[in-house]
């Protein structure tokens, strides 16, 4: 089915209207419509983008749950693998290892070369591009066309991934949870297992093939079209449904005012 045949079942945007309603109170819902809906920042960090970037290329690898290891890992303070400490490091990529071996954070020599490449890129220019992508996205009128917003933020997505030039260890998912988690994104989601689970369990079925999802950026902005579609049909953001998803998941509760969100 092509993107332009594909019209929501009622079915489907029910679904999504449901799961939306049974989580929006949650403190991982709230705390993402607040942030990326009602108050995002204006002002760009490059710690704290290092800190996403970090923290996002770490989840691709390791479950985040609310008592994950991860999770703890992410919510230490002062963060063992801020931006000022990676950059005095003599040796990135040992130091990384070293880390997060010790956190019980699994791939740590890839990652560890991931993180000084994505340091070396980031200041011969990318930081530049990255800078230009965020105030696009942080200055865009409220009033401002969906569409139009839908295309800034893909661009971005795409302008940071590795496979363009941009960060070692970012793909389509991983490019799209950074810049929702730093707060300037509403359309394009991470889409993970948790969404591919929740739309393989819907009456009928939303087929998504996790083969291609991650192998082809083409058919993961496919997919990303038609939830963008499903969610208006639905009244909702997809950020908002992505928390609500990532919410279901979780026995645990996830704590207020989590760094992790």
């Amino acid at each position: 089915m092509s993107v332009g045949m594909f019209n929501p079942l009622p079915a489907h945007v029910a679904a999504v209207r449901e799961i939306v309603a049974r989580h929006s109170d949650g403190p991982f819902s709230k705390a993402r419509r607040k942030r990326n809906v009602e108050n995002p920042p204006q002002q760009f960090r490059r710690d704290e983008f290092w800190f996403r970037m970090v923290t996002c290329i770490c989840t691709s690898v390791q479950k985040a749950g609310p008592a994950s290891h991860l999770c703890r890992f992410v919510r230490e303070v002062p963060f063992p693998l801020r931006l000022d400490v990676c950059d005095a490091a003599i040796d990135l990529s040992a130091l990384t290892e070293r880390t997060l071996s010790s956190k019980g954070i699994r791939f740590g020599p890839k990652i560890g070369k991931w993180f000084e490449s994505n340091l070396s890129r980031l200041k011969n220019g990318v930081w530049t591009g990255v800078e230009e992508h965020f105030y696009r996205l942080a200055l865009f009128p409220k009033t401002g066309s969906a569409q139009t917003k839908i295309t800034l933020e893909r661009n971005a997505a795409r302008a940071i991934m590795g496979r363009a030039g941009g960060l070692n260890g970012v793909g389509p998912k991983q490019a799209r949870n950074i810049w929702q988690c730093m707060g300037i994104t509403q359309f394009e989601i991470p889409i993970d297992s948790r969404v591919c689970k929740w739309a393989q369990n819907l009456q009928p079925e939303l087929p998504i093939d996790m083969g291609k999802l991650y192998a082809s950026v083409s058919y993961y902005e496919d997919v990303m079209t038609r939830i963008q579609i499903l969610c208006q049909a639905a009244g909702t953001l997809p950020c908002e449904f992505d928390a609500a998803v990532f919410s279901s998941v979780d026995p645990t509760q996830w704590p207020e005012d989590d760094t992790v969100f």
